[in-house]
C-alpha cells in the first residue's frame, strides 16, 4: 500500500489534469505520472470512497449555511471523479470492473444541479474565477462515465463558461465552448454570437476571413431580423480595401435574399447618398419607413436628401446666372418644405435626439424659408 493521504491523491490528480483532453487520457496520464497510484489504484478509490461517505454524512450540518454547503458539493464532487477515475483503473491483465460507480452514481446524481447552483451563485456576487471553475466541474462530471447519462444541462453550463472565458479575452476556450452550447436550441443564438466575436479576433489570414463571412451570413441568414449580425457584417464589408463596392453589393444581396430588411434599404440609401444620387436614396429610404414608421434614421435620411438636393440644385442654378428665375426660387422652396415635414417628423419620433441631432438643420431649413424657429 502507497499510503497517500488525501491532499496529496488531490494534488497529484489535479496537477496532472489538462481540460483539452478527454478524461479517459486523464487518467492514463496520472497512472504513469504516479507510480504509487498505477499500483495501488483500487486502495487509493477505496479511500476516497471512504471520504465521500464521511463527506455525506457532514452535509446535514452545513446545509443552512448556503457558502459552507456549496463548498461542501463542490468537494464532493470533485472527489467523487476522481475516485471513479482510480476505480476503473486497469488491473495488470488490462481488466477494468469499477466497484463503487452503481452506488455513487445513484446517490451523487443529485447534487449535479447543486453545482450549477453553486455556480450561479458565485456568478450571482461575481466572482467569475469561482463560478467558471465550479460550471468547468459540473461538464467534467457529465463527461464521466459516472454521470454521462445525467446531463440535462450542459448547454447552459457550457454557454456560461463561454461568457466567462470571453470576457477575460480567452478566445479560443470562449469558442471551443460555444461550439458545445451551439448543440442546444436553447443557448445556440447566444452562444453562435460569442463564437462569432471570437473568430473576429484572429482574422489573420484570407483562409480566417472567409471562414469568419461564411459563418456570420449563415448566422444572419437564419435570423436576419437580428440586427447583431447585420452591424457585424456591415463592419466587415467596411473594413475592406474596395469598402463601397462591397457594401453596394451586399446590400442589392441582401434587399434580393430579405426584401422586408429595413436596415438593407437604409444601407441601400446610405451608399446612394455617398454617390450623390438623391432621388434613389430617397426612395430606398422611404421603402424602409414603409417598412417601419418610427425607423427614425430613416425618416431623418429623408430631410437630410432632401435638403441636400435643394442645395445641389441652387448651387448650379446659381453658377448659371447671377439671379434666380422665381421658378427656380419656388422649386428650391419647394424641396426645403418636403425637407423640412421629414425633419418635423424625427423630432416627433425622436423628442429628444437620443438616435439623430434634427435640431440643428431644422432651425437651419426654417431660416432658408423664413420660418419662425422654436
Amino acid at each position: 500500500m502507497c499510503g497517500l493521504d488525501h491532499d496529496t491523491i488531490l494534488f497529484s490528480f489535479f496537477s496532472f489534469m489538462k481540460r483539452y483532453l478527454i478524461l479517459s487520457y486523464l487518467v492514463f496520464s496520472m497512472v504513469v505520472s504516479l507510480p504509487c497510484v498505477g499500483q495501488d489504484a483500487r486502495n487509493t478509490a477505496k479511500k476516497l470512497n471512504a471520504g465521500i461517505d464521511r463527506q455525506l454524512g457532514n452535509l446535514p450540518s452545513v446545509q443552512s449555511d448556503t457558502v459552507a454547503y456549496y463548498k461542501a458539493i463542490v468537494q464532493l464532487m470533485k472527489d467523487a471523479v476522481i475516485c471513479d477515475h482510480f476505480d476503473a483503473a486497469a488491473d495488470k491483465k488490462g481488466r477494468s470492473n469499477p466497484r463503487y460507480r452503481n452506488s455513487n452514481h445513484k446517490r451523487l446524481s443529485a447534487y449535479l444541479p447543486v453545482l450549477i447552483d453553486a455556480g450561479m451563485y458565485q456568478y450571482g456576487l461575481r466572482k467569475n474565477d469561482e463560478a467558471m471553475q465550479i460550471f468547468k466541474l459540473y461538464l467534467d462530471c457529465v463527461d464521466s462515465p459516472l454521470f454521462h447519462d445525467k446531463d440535462n444541462n450542459r448547454g447552459f453550463v457550457a454557454y456560461y463558461v463561454s461568457l466567462l472565458s470571453y470576457g477575460k479575452e480567452n478566445f479560443a476556450e470562449a469558442e471551443r465552448y460555444a461550439d458545445v452550447a451551439l448543440k442546444d436550441a436553447n443557448y445556440a443564438k447566444d452562444a453562435a454570437e460569442i463564437k462569432i466575436n471570437c473568430m473576429k479576433t484572429h482574422l489573420y489570414t484570407n483562409v480566417d476571413s472567409a471562414k469568419y463571412i461564411t459563418a456570420l451570413t449563415a448566422l444572419h441568414d437564419m435570423a436576419p431580423t437580428n440586427d447583431v449580425y447585420f452591424k457585424m457584417l456591415i463592419d466587415y464589408y467596411a473594413g475592406l480595401k474596395d469598402r463601397q463596392q462591397q457594401l453596394s453589393e451586399f446590400a442589392a444581396d441582401e434587399i434580393l435574399k430579405h426584401r422586408d430588411n429595413k436596415r438593407a434599404w437604409a444601407l441601400k440609401g446610405e451608399i446612394e447618398i455617398q454617390e450623390r444620387k438623391w432621388d434613389d436614396a430617397i426612395m430606398s429610404f422611404k421603402r424602409a419607413v414603409t417598412l417601419d414608421s418610427t425607423y427614425v434614421q430613416a425618416v431623418y435620411d429623408v430631410g437630410i436628401c432632401y435638403v441636400s438636393k435643394a442645395e445641389e440644385l441652387r448651387d448650379s442654378l446659381e453658377s448659371e446666372r447671377r439671379r434666380l428665375a422665381k421658378k427656380d426660387v419656388n422649386r428650391i422652396k419647394e424641396l426645403y418644405q418636403t425637407a423640412r415635414t421629414w425633419l418635423l417628423q424625427a423630432s416627433v419620433l425622436d423628442e429628444k435626439q437620443q438616435i439623430v441631432e434634427w435640431k440643428k438643420i431644422l432651425n437651419e431649413v426654417d431660416k432658408v424659408l423664413g420660418l419662425q424657429t422654436k
